[in-house]
């Protein structure tokens, strides 16, 4: 089996480009889900696969997130006092996780804390004694 063109070029490039998602990280997640890979070059390949799909998850919520300010509701922070600076939300992330047709629920015990409304907390439930 040969093959394609430049696909040699482009393993051997691999050890050039180190990935954010450590090669430890994805052997072990590779041998969880039962792909035992001996290549090095091929776990440094699936990192850098997964780097480029949490950039784009990452990407996808940040546009997310620019649409739900808006400018309207933009202007009113900074006059609230509030600097310019974007929060990484649970809805953003879920929605722009949907989108690649992964699905995330929120757990029962976050709360995203909204500019403007008075944050609610939530009592941990006690541990019996």
């Amino acid at each position: 089996m040969s093959l394609p063109e430049g696909t040699a070029q482009l393993l051997d490039q691999l050890d050039d480009q180190p990935p954010l998602v450590p090669d430890e990280l994805t052997q072990y997640l590779m041998r969880k889900s039962g792909q035992d890979c001996k290549d090095p070059r091929l776990v440094r390949l699936t990192s850098l696969a997964a780097q480029r799909f949490i950039a784009e998850v990452i990407w996808d919520s940040l546009q997310l997130c620019k649409a739900r300010l808006g400018s309207s509701n933009r202007k009113q922070l900074k006059a609230a006092g509030y600097k310019d600076k974007r929060v990484l939300t649970s809805e953003d992330l879920s929605k722009a996780l949907a989108d690649f047709g992964v699905t995330h629920q929120r757990s029962p015990y976050i709360v995203d804390h909204q500019p403007g409304q008075q944050q609610q907390h939530r009592q941990a439930p006690s541990l019996p004694t």
